[in-house]
């Protein structure tokens, strides 16, 4: 039988996300600041959603896992706290960027950025296999699926556009037809709308139509 996997979801889209950071980040000219520019441009959405994500995980996953198992959880909370304190070092190094840095500097943060990837993959890889048999121990489908709609409902908008951009195309198109069709039934068309403009944007337009074909 196969099983609601929670975070299958937000763990492909941030792996497609720190994939075109680190790849940004290896591209840059350091002193250049229109190249610098762009690299600070996707590293705001990419450093928002590893927060949010840490944040939601916290609250709509782990709390609700502490309560069937607390001792399971405490050594993701604390993983958290310390991948926090290293994303905001990461985050204001590359906001201080000007454009008048050297290639040696810039090769530096490069390669620190992709550190941090390495540990952060690991971290969610470990989460992916452990945490979520975890959670399909201790939750039905149906309580796991809810834990999802209370997730997207208390996100702003802003917030879950910017998830769909790096989700979508990370995952197979059956897979997005079904969260899109439940978004379909329960969003406002203008909303609904705005997800799709999104998404148009990050995929071939084959992939928008295979997609477009299996919604209902």
């Amino acid at each position: 039988m196969n099983r609601l996997k929670s975070l299958d979801p937000p763990h492909k889209g941030l792996r497609h996300a720190l994939c075109k950071l680190s790849l940004i980040a290896g591209k840059t000219d350091y002193a250049l600041i229109t190249s610098v520019e762009k690299l600070q441009a996707i590293s705001k959405e990419v450093f928002l959603l590893l927060k949010d994500h840490t944040v939601t995980e916290n609250k709509f996953i782990l709390a609700q896992l502490e309560k069937r198992n607390y001792s399971f959880t405490r050594n993701y909370y604390a993983h958290h706290m310390e991948l926090d304190r290293i994303e905001q070092q990461l985050f204001d190094r590359i906001m201080t960027l000007n454009g008048q840095q050297s290639s040696d500097h810039g090769h530096k943060l490069y390669l620190d950025i992709c550190q941090f990837q390495s540990h952060y993959l690991e971290h969610i890889n470990e989460e992916d296999v452990a945490l979520e048999a975890e959670m399909q121990k201790h939750f039905t489908d149906e309580e796991l699926m809810q834990h999802q709609i209370e997730i997207m409902g208390q996100m702003d908008f802003e917030t879950l556009l910017l998830w769909f951009k790096y989700i979508v195309p990370a995952r197979r198109p059956e897979e997005n037809a079904q969260v899109l069709n439940g978004f379909k039934s329960a969003a406002p068309e203008a909303a609904y709308n705005a997800v799709m403009n999104t998404i148009k944007q990050e995929i071939s337009e084959s992939e928008y139509q295979h997609i477009i074909s299996l919604i209902k």
